[in-house]
């Protein structure tokens, strides 16, 4: 598994800061339990996303209220030329991206990313968008409001 850490540049453009593999470890005693932590905040609710330069898909979540959704997209079929199962945009929340099934472009202002089954995303309001691969792509998302940017 590989967690893609997003964020923004010193331009303000979205952009991936880091990409580290999650190895599950033992836990204490309890053998054959192994755990990782693929991201955790340090306050509540989760600090304010960036300002966004895509349009705004609001999640409309208070701050600190969560939402777990199941996003699908369709196959790219490059007989229909390049486009994206999603527009750049951004949304009001911190959204924790599980990639369940299939393969995509996780596209974000420095470029494509290739994301694939098993991948965790963590997406703290930043500009985004998702061109899912020759088999479409399923992702489970928990989104997490976060105040606005000021």
């Amino acid at each position: 598994m590989r967690r893609l850490l997003t964020g923004v540049d010193d331009e303000g453009r979205s952009c991936l800061v880091e990409t580290t593999e999650v190895v599950p470890v033992g836990v204490g005693d309890d053998h054959g339990v192994n755990v990782a932590r693929v991201h955790a905040t340090s306050e509540s609710p989760p600090p304010q996303r960036p300002p966004g330069q895509g349009a705004l898909v609001p999640v409309s979540l208070d701050p600190g209220v969560l939402r777990w959704i199941v996003v699908e997209h369709e196959p790219f079929d490059e007989s229909d030329g390049p486009t994206t199962a999603s527009t750049l945009h951004h949304t009001d929340a911190l959204d924790l991206v599980f990639v369940h099934e299939g393969s995509a472009d996780l596209l974000l202002e420095d470029g494509a990313h290739p994301v694939e089954s098993g991948d965790l995303i963590v997406m703290p309001g930043v500009d985004h968008a998702m061109r899912a691969g020759p088999g479409g792509c399923r992702l489970v998302v928990v989104s997490v409001g976060t105040p606005p940017p000021t």
